[in-house]
């Protein structure tokens, strides 16, 4: 029963590991980015206080939730109209477009919000923390494995 709980414990640090430097590479060069829902121009789909996570890809169409830098702020609104490399936006909320915008200025699009990513960011530390509790329980598992199999080995003899 330890060896199971111990693989399993073992598994979950790879999986996190491997999706934690999978983020810091991509965020590093630009492809992936985070945000914080401000107001409720998305309301229905996105909340306020609901977090997103946006890719940056080559090409946008109508339709799409995209992330874009206006006048220092970023802003998420759905495409509406597009023209070449020039895009109109609307909040699903809001009555009216907002302004028409260059290629250059988004961000990117939003691939998913809300549910587990608000978990993890609201509760960041308290996984940390739990992290090095297993991590610690890992280590007092594998340092009785060792003892065991040392006093095995000297009754063996």
């Amino acid at each position: 029963m330890i060896k199971i709980i111990k693989r399993i414990i073992d598994i979950v640090f790879i999986f996190i590991i491997i999706i934690l430097s999978l983020y810091f590479v991509l965020r590093f060069t630009g492809k992936v980015s985070m945000f914080k829902v401000q107001t409720g121009s998305m309301e229905s789909g996105i909340h306020v206080n609901d977090y997103i996570f946006v890719w940056k890809n080559d090409s946008y169409e109508v339709g799409d939730v995209i992330t874009y830098n206006y006048e220092g702020y970023y802003i998420t609104h759905r495409i509406v109209k597009k023209d070449g490399k020039k895009y109109i936006t609307k909040g699903d909320a809001n009555n009216t477009e907002d302004e028409e915008i260059d290629e250059s200025q988004i961000t990117g699009k939003v691939l998913f919000n809300g549910g587990l990513l608000n978990f993890v960011n609201n509760y960041k530390f308290a996984i940390a923390a739990g992290m090095l509790v297993l991590y610690i329980v890992t280590c007092y598992i594998n340092k009785q494995d060792d003892k065991q199999e040392r006093n095995n080995e000297k009754n063996k003899n």
